[in-house]
Order: structure tokens, then sequence, then C-alpha cells
């Protein structure tokens, strides 16, 4: 789990729960009508402008930016020196029996197993890089949405309490309820926005930009093996992809 991300989404709840807590009667914060407004019309308003498909994958990617952590770069490239290191030492097909990897690389690497091209395996992991980003750019833009209706809503249920409010005029125990609509419409669109939409589709950016990183390695990675570059050689090449702090600590755990 993202430990950060977990703080600071209880941080956030707790904050506002104290501040809720510190006045006369939380309970009035608790509002049926201004949720209906808000988050009906949010849910009703993503269905509309997404597939539904798509909508329930991007659940499903925050889910799994939130709970899974990529692997660190530093190891992958041990990961992959190591393969090039067997593969020159056993042979390709020594080397793919005892691999023990998985998803991009695994493809990358039967495809040097099976000799084929050097333009066809980069092109089919350039592809596959390309159907990856364009996956993750549709998540971010379902919760960039989200982050755009939900103050909208808020401002709808704003605009309906203030409508039952001077419709209640001369009914003055019915303008408290029209001013808790009003008011609380545009609190929970604020909360549902900057504390939850805009930090996932950020943090969804920040995945998507790790995992690209690491698939890209993987394939420099696989087009070495295939070029038959020494393993050496190839571990330079890929350093090229780290931050000069992450290279520097791989120099001194060798040492």
């Amino acid at each position: 789990m993202d430990r950060g991300s977990f703080l600071g989404v209880l941080l956030g709840v707790v904050l506002l729960a104290v501040a809720i807590g510190m006045g006369p009667n939380p309970r009035i914060f608790f509002h049926p009508a201004s949720t209906i407004v808000v988050v009906g019309g949010v849910i009703a308003a993503t269905m509309i402008r997404f597939p539904l498909g798509h909508v329930s994958y991007a659940f499903s990617i925050a889910s799994r930016a939130f709970f899974t952590r990529p692997p660190e770069t530093q190891d992958l490239v041990g990961q992959i020196v190591g393969l090039s290191q067997r593969a020159r030492r056993e042979g390709l097909l020594n080397m793919e029996k005892s691999m023990d990897v998985e998803g991009f690389l695994a493809k990358g690497l039967r495809m040097v197993v099976d000799r084929a091209e050097r333009e066809h395996i980069h092109a089919v992991l350039a592809q596959e890089l390309r159907a990856t980003q364009d996956r993750h750019h549709q998540g971010q833009e379902i919760f960039r949405f989200i982050a755009l209706s939900a103050p909208s809503f808020g401002m709808v249920g704003t605009l309906i309490g203030m409508v039952q409010l001077f419709a209640s005029i001369k009914d003055p125990s019915s303008i408290g309820g029209a001013m808790a609509l009003s008011l609380l419409s545009t609190l929970y669109g604020a909360v549902i926005a900057y504390l939850l939409a805009i930090p996932i589709a950020g943090k969804l950016e920040l995945r998507s930009r790790e995992e690209l990183q690491l698939k890209q390695i993987m394939m420099e990675g696989v087009l070495g093996i295939q070029a038959e570059i020494h393993p050496m050689a190839l571990e330079a090449q890929l350093h090229a992809f780290l931050a000069p702090r992450e290279r520097g600590e791989e120099r001194r755990a060798r040492g």
C-alpha cells in the first residue's frame, strides 16, 4: 500500500471530522438532499460522459495505484543485466527455461528467443507502450472530469437551495433546510473534488510515468539482449534511465 496516500486521505478526513465535531451540532453536516444532488449528479454525469466499462476500469486502476507499488528501477536494471549475463553464458534457449519474469518483459524476451527481427520487437513493444499510456490517460481523464463536475453540482445544489429559500420566505420553518441544502452542496462538491478526485488523478499520472519508465527500461534491455550487447555496456545504457542518486546508491551497494 502507498502509505503516503493512505495517510493523506486519513489526515484529510480526520481534519474535516475534527472541524465539524468542534461545532455545536455536527449532525447538521449530514444532509441527504445535498448528497443526492452532488454525488448522484457526479455519478450520472460521469456515466453519460464515459462508457461504463471505462469508468469501472478507471476505478480498478486507481485501486492498484494506491494499493500496489511498482518495482524499484535499480532492481529492474539488475534483473535485466542478470538475464543478459545468463543469455551470454548459457544461450537464449537456456535463459528462457530459467527466467522468472512475466508481462511486458517476458513478451519481449520470448520474441528474442524466437529470433524475431529487431524492428519487429521494437514495433510490438512500442505499440504496447502507447496502448498503456492511452489507457492510463483515460483513467486520469475520468477523475479530472469528476473533479470538474463535483463543484459544478455543488453549485447546482446551491441554486436549488436558494430557490427553495426564496420560495419559503413566508414559511420560516422551511428556511433552515433550504439554507443547509444551499451551503452543504457546495461543501460536498469541494471535498469530492479537492480531497479525492484531483489527488487521485495526480497519483494516476505519477504511477503512469513510473510504469512507462519501467517498460522503457525493459524495452531497451530486451533490445540490448537481442543485439548481444555486453552486460556491462547494457548496464551503463540502462543507468541513463536512473536518477544520479539511484546510480550512486547502486554503486555503493556493489562496493
